[in-house]
């Protein structure tokens, strides 16, 4: 027994070690991509920015995530037991440093299901919490999204802005139509699931398991839609805050920095970055982000300051969150423990 002990523990150094090594291998990479860019001269200007800009840009931060953080606990209120704003930040920070370690944050809802257990949220709650916030940020983010692609794409491409915008119209409304069918028609979506190549649960058990899941989420989604109104109208509009300030933190950081560019040329340039970095498959799109985002903006501030501005924006959009959901990691891990 005892030595099987020492092996685990063991085993658990190593993936901790492993996973040192390939935070140090991201951020080296993220680091190198500017600095190759904009040379010495960003990293020099980096270190020389005001002693109010960074203060500034973490309170933003941090407004952003309390908003974040709200929606979710508006949608959990009801299921959680004994935790509190402290512990419940720590959570979600934690949650999102494994987002930003995984391949498009693919393993955060299992992060969320393991250190949500002890407090009385049952996995299949948890899950559809984060289905529901995935719809409310895929039907948000069509819309903001939407507003930077035409702003962007308007002057170059010449087209006809009521055009755009009824385009961008119709795709929020096939969001929410399909959103809809699959959340409050788990018929359909079980016919989807069963029929999808390679699906896993095949045979007549598989089906009957499949079965017992999706009607399981669809009744925890309706547990959640029977919520009161004014919970709902909170949880959307916190949603809608958190993203139209979390996809403003290129522009901040640009007019940190001085720069000339207006907030739906910075937004459609972060959209662009964050869009090439998820495509990628790296944990937290490094190297894709940084890339897309320098050359984006290289012809409207020059290599110098495209840099150091990318430099400052994937500190706030990559490096903060490792750094705060780390330590949020280990001190849950040791209250657990000692626990």
């Amino acid at each position: 027994m005892a030595s099987a002990e020492i092996e685990v523990r063991e085993q658990v150094k190593f993936n901790w070690f492993r996973m040192c090594g390939l935070l140090a291998l991201l951020v080296s990479l993220g680091l190198a991509v500017p600095l190759s860019i904009g040379g010495l001269e960003a990293l020099s200007l980096f270190v020389s920015l005001p002693l109010w800009a960074f203060p500034a840009l973490l309170l933003a931060m941090l407004l952003a995530w309390n908003l974040n953080l709200l929606r979710l606990r508006v949608l959990l209120d009801s299921q959680i037991k004994d935790l509190g704003y402290w512990r419940m930040m720590r959570i979600y920070m934690a949650t999102e440093f494994v987002s930003k370690t995984t391949p498009m944050g693919a393993g955060a809802p299992a992060a969320a299901v393991w250190l949500l257990a002890p407090h009385g949220v049952k996995p299949i709650s948890c899950l559809v919490i984060f289905g529901v916030s995935a719809c409310m940020d895929a039907i948000v983010l069509v819309g903001l999204m939407g507003c930077f692609l035409v702003g962007g794409f308007a002057v170059s491409l010449g087209a006809s802005l009521w055009l755009s915008l009824f385009l961008v119209a119709a795709i929020m409304l096939a969001v929410i139509i399909g959103t809809a069918l699959l959340l409050y028609r788990h018929k359909l979506l079980f016919c989807i699931l069963v029929s999808t190549p390679g699906f896993s649960l095949a045979g007549p058990k598989g089906r009957r398991l499949a079965r017992k899941l999706i009607v399981s989420l669809h009744l925890a989604l309706r547990r959640i839609s029977g919520l009161p109104c004014w919970r709902l109208i909170f949880s959307w509009t916190a949603c809608l805050f958190y993203w139209a300030l979390y996809l403003s933190t290129l522009y901040l950081c640009i007019w940190v920095m001085g720069g000339g560019v207006s907030w739906i040329e910075s937004g459609f340039v972060q959209t662009i970055a964050m869009g090439v970095g998820h495509i990628l498959m790296v944990p937290g799109g490094a190297g894709g982000s940084e890339v897309s985002g320098t050359l984006l903006l290289e012809p409207a501030l020059g290599a110098t300051l495209a840099a150091t501005v990318i430099l400052l924006w994937r500190f706030l959009m990559l490096y903060l969150y490792l750094i705060v959901g780390g330590l949020a990691m280990i001190s849950l891990i040791r209250a657990g423990s000692e626990s």
